[in-house]
């Protein structure tokens, strides 16, 4: 038996009120299931909590519309438990649903979760949207993947190419420090517009990755402590110490995208390496700024080889990688975490070359060497990550190296 939801409103047999909701649970215990059974359960089951929640949140709905907003945050709040600022978004994303009709209907059929109809809710009040194309895009990418494809749905529906929404970004940053009263200790907090953020998580991240390197590994702390020191060193020594080539700050770039129309000749669709649409007036004001490093693609937009004969990747091929993939292929985890990754190994002749590379985290790294996961190339020419016993195409067959005058050299990396 599926997973699955039943409500009814009125009055049930014998005068009692039939305002219950009843969740039908699997008639198999998850011992007993197959994969396959096990599998569904997890589906059915979450397809369930988002009709229970989309039951809620139309009852929450309603109690506004007749006692008042404040009134039905806080009767969310007692009956389910949660906290005053979850009650308080529930409720106004339930009242916003009575403008988007197919967003509350599959909502409501738990085809799409609560994190997705808030972001077209959210999307919704600040642009106009084509709200079909955002609920059948929710129906197959997961919360996280469709909110940057709902910025870039925003950006494209955008009158000024974004820069509005980006100049309010920026009146909207702010930053503090406080005490937390409980031990003492110092809080940093903070809210950037997307390229600020960026140029700051690039920094943070290449100090971090620094100290890594420096440190002993057997007395390595954690990477919150890490990153923590990391900020430290950024804030306090901004410019390193002089005498030490160590502790010099790293030199991070920012890492522009886009294209170049060569019918119209001008530049579109620009972005940061993470996918988030950025204006192209700002493109190119911050292409004036820096340096510009042109990536050639062919016809179907796939990076050239760049590069042969090293086994580290060079910077350049680093570039186009993040390019191309945009995050690890295998759990989605930000570029800066990852490091290039050879499909087929360089020790068995791999070459370093861009269609053997791929980005990586060092979790999905492990799973690889460790667990021989597998990565795969889909028809699209997308990489993949996929354990080893799942049933896919075979693996990227193994290519020839190509050979110059001189030998490779080894390199104990």
């Amino acid at each position: 038996m599926k997973s699955g939801v039943q409500s009814s409103n009125g009055r049930g047999a014998g005068g009692v009120a039939g305002n219950h909701v009843r969740i039908v649970l699997p008639s198999v215990p998850v011992k007993k299931a197959s994969l396959a059974g096990l599998k569904e359960q997890m589906r059915s089951a979450s397809r369930a909590k988002a009709q229970a929640e989309a039951v809620r949140a139309r009852a929450a709905a309603e109690y506004s519309r007749r006692m008042g907003q404040k009134a039905a945050e806080r009767t969310l709040r007692e009956e389910s438990g949660q906290s005053s600022n979850g009650s308080r978004v529930e409720v106004e994303v339930a009242k916003k649903l009575k403008d988007l009709p197919r967003t509350r209907k599959a909502f409501e059929d738990g085809e799409i979760t609560f994190g997705h109809t808030k972001i077209i809710t959210d999307t919704a009040g600040r642009a106009g949207i084509d709200e079909q194309e955002l609920v059948d895009r929710a129906k197959r990418e997961p919360v996280d993947v469709f909110a940057r494809t709902a910025r870039q749905h925003e950006q494209q529906k955008s009158e000024d190419d974004g820069l509005s929404k980006l100049e309010a970004q920026r009146r909207a940053r702010k930053a503090g420090i406080k005490t937390d009263p409980t031990d003492g200790m110092t809080v940093l907090w903070g809210r950037f517009d997307p390229v600020t953020g960026t140029r700051i998580k690039n920094m943070l991240t290449a100090k971090t990755n620094q100290l890594w390197r420096e440190e002993n590994p057997k007395e390595r702390p954690t990477t919150e402590q890490r990153m923590a020191d990391a900020l430290a060193e950024l804030v306090c020594r901004p410019g390193g110490d002089k005498k030490s080539k160590k502790s010099k700050t790293p030199r991070t770039d920012l890492l522009l995208i886009a294209h170049y129309d060569t019918g119209n000749q001008r530049i579109r669709d620009a972005t940061l390496a993470d996918g988030t649409p950025v204006p192209v007036a700002l493109f190119k004001e911050l292409a004036c700024q820096g340096k510009v490093v042109p990536a050639i693609f062919d016809t179907k937009g796939r990076p050239l080889w760049v590069g042969l004969g090293k086994r580290l990747a060079t910077p350049a091929q680093r570039l186009a990688l993040i390019a191309r993939d945009r995050r690890c292929v295998g759990c989605g985890a930000d570029p800066a975490w990852c490091q290039a990754h050879h499909v087929i190994p360089w020790e068995a002749d791999g070459p370093t070359d861009i269609d053997n590379l791929v980005l990586l985290c060092s979790r999905c790294h492990h799973q690889v060497h460790d667990d021989r996961w597998q990565i795969r190339q889909t028809p699209t020419g997308k990489y993949v990550l996929r354990p080893p016993s799942s049933r896919h195409r075979p693996p990227l067959p193994m290519k020839t190296p190509k050979r110059h005058g001189r030998q490779r050299k080894r390199s104990p990396d």
